[in-house]
C-alpha cells in the first residue's frame, strides 16, 4: 500500500513537472516571438558571427580611420589609368593623375597628363568646390568649363568615435537593451525570399527623436530632431537579412540598403531632379581578402543608362593605402564606351596647401555648362576637345 502511494505521488510530481516544462516551453516560445527579443538576438548574431565572416562587406576595413583620416580630412592622391576601346580612337589612352583633396577647404585640384602610347598629348585639369566641377585644358589656352552639379561634393561623413566591433557592442550592451525598450516596432507581414529559399519578415523600427544618444555619439553627430525609421528583415533564426534606411533627412532623395546572409552587399540610391537616378552597388567577394565588386549606374530621363563596373582591391601602405580598380568597364546601354583599369594611392596630409593654386578668379569666370547638355551629346563634346588637341 505504501509503495502504491509513493508511486501515485511520483506520478503527481511527474505530471506537475511536465506541466511546468510545457508552460515554460510555451512561455519561452512566446518570448522568442517578441520583436524586441528577436532584434536583440539579431544583434548578438551580428556581433558573434557576421563581424567575423569573410563575406561581411566591411571585413578588415577600419571605418573609423577611413572616415576620420580620409573622407573628412585632407589627402594627396596619385593614380595611373589606362582606357582602351574608346570610340573614334585607334589607340589606348594612358593618364597620370596627381590630386589634392581638402575637406577643410571644400576643394579638390587634379592634374592629369594624357599619353597616346609613349607620346604626351597634353594635360587636363579638374577642380571642384562645393557643388561645382571645373574642367580645364591648359594646352588649349586654358580652355575650360564649369559644371554646377547641385550636389554637395564634400559632404561630411560620420566622424566615428569608436570602431564598430565586438568590443563596442559589448561595452554598449546596456544601451542597446534600453534602446530596444524605447523604439517602436511594426510587424508589417511583408516577406522576402532569398535565392537560397530563406524567408525573412519585415520589421519597421522607429527610433524616437531624442533616443539612442550613444549611437549619435558613435557617429560623431548631433542627435537628429526627427524620428529615424529603419526597415529590417529577420529570418526565423533572427539573422538580419536586409536593412534599409531612408536618408532623405540628411540628403534629399538618398537611401541605403544592406543585405545578404553575411551582410555582404550595399546599395546606395540617390534620386536626382527631373526623374533621374544614380545607384552605387558594392558586393564583398569572400574568395579574396580585400576585394569588393562595384557598379555605378546612372539612369537618365532620356531612356539611356550609363554604367561603370569594376572590382576594387586595396592594401595598407606605410603611409595611407594603395588601391586598384580592375576590369573597369564603362558603357551606355549595351554600347561599350571604354574599358581599362585604375591604380593609385591615397595619403593623408596634415594640411593641404591651396588646391586651387590661386586660380580662383579664373575658374569662377569659366562658362557654365549644364551637364545634361553635355550628356545628351557626350560624343560631340569629346570629339570637340579631341579635335582641338589635334590627336
Amino acid at each position: 500500500m505504501k509503495a502504491m502511494k509513493l508511486t501515485k505521488k511520483r506520478k503527481i510530481i511527474g505530471g506537475i513537472a511536465l506541466c511546468l516544462i510545457l508552460l515554460l516551453t510555451i512561455a519561452g516560445s512566446q518570448i522568442m516571438k517578441n520583436p524586441r527579443v528577436r532584434l536583440l538576438l539579431s544583434v548578438v548574431h551580428f556581433t558573434e558571427s557576421t563581424l567575423k565572416d569573410s563575406g561581411y562587406l566591411l571585413k578588415d576595413i577600419d571605418i573609423m580611420e577611413l572616415f576620420h583620416n580620409y573622407a573628412n580630412a585632407d589627402t594627396s592622391i596619385t593614380a595611373h589609368a589606362s582606357l582602351s576601346h574608346i570610340e573614334k580612337l585607334d589607340s589606348s589612352v594612358y593618364v597620370d593623375i596627381n590630386a589634392n583633396r581638402s575637406f577643410s577647404q571644400k576643394r579638390l585640384g587634379s592634374h592629369a597628363t594624357l599619353k597616346l602610347l609613349w607620346l604626351e598629348v597634353g594635360d587636363i585639369d579638374f577642380y571642384a568646390e562645393n557643388d561645382t566641377v571645373y574642367f580645364v585644358v591648359p594646352l588649349l589656352d586654358n580652355l575650360g568649363y564649369a559644371f554646377p552639379t547641385g550636389i554637395d561634393l564634400f559632404m561630411k561623413m560620420p566622424d566615428l568615435t569608436s570602431d564598430i566591433d565586438q568590443k563596442w557592442f559589448h561595452d554598449n550592451a546596456g544601451n542597446i537593451v534600453t534602446l530596444m525598450q524605447e523604439i517602436g516596432i511594426e510587424e508589417t507581414g511583408h516577406i522576402i525570399v532569398d535565392e537560397d529559399g530563406t524567408s525573412s519578415e519585415e520589421f519597421v523600427i522607429t527610433i524616437p527623436e531624442g533616443s539612442g544618444a550613444f549611437i549619435w555619439e558613435l557617429l560623431g553627430m548631433d542627435k537628429p530632431d526627427y524620428d529615424v525609421i529603419v526597415s529590417m528583415y529577420l529570418t526565423s533564426q533572427n539573422h538580419m537579412r536586409q536593412m534599409s534606411i531612408d536618408l532623405s533627412d540628411v540628403l534629399e532623395g538618398a537611401s541605403l540598403v544592406v543585405d545578404g546572409q553575411s551582410v555582404g552587399s550595399m546599395l546606395f540610391s540617390y534620386e536626382l531632379p527631373e526623374k533621374e537616378k544614380i545607384e552605387l552597388t558594392m558586393v564583398r567577394n569572400p574568395n579574396f581578402q580585400h576585394r569588393i565588386d562595384t557598379t555605378m549606374t546612372y539612369y537618365t530621363n532620356i531612356s539611356e543608362v550609363y554604367r561603370m563596373s569594376s572590382y576594387l582591391t586595396w592594401a595598407e601602405e606605410d603611409k595611407g593605402f594603395s588601391f586598384q580598380l580592375k576590369d573597369l568597364r564603362i558603357s551606355r546601354d549595351e554600347t561599350m564606351l571604354a574599358s581599362g583599369y585604375l591604380k593609385g594611392s591615397i595619403v593623408p596630409l596634415t594640411e593641404a596647401c591651396d588646391v586651387f593654386e590661386g586660380k580662383d578668379s579664373y575658374l569662377y569666370s569659366l562658362e557654365s555648362l549644364d551637364w545634361r547638355e553635355v550628356r545628351n551629346d557626350t560624343e560631340g563634346f569629346i570629339n570637340e576637345i579631341i579635335n582641338k588637341m589635334d590627336f
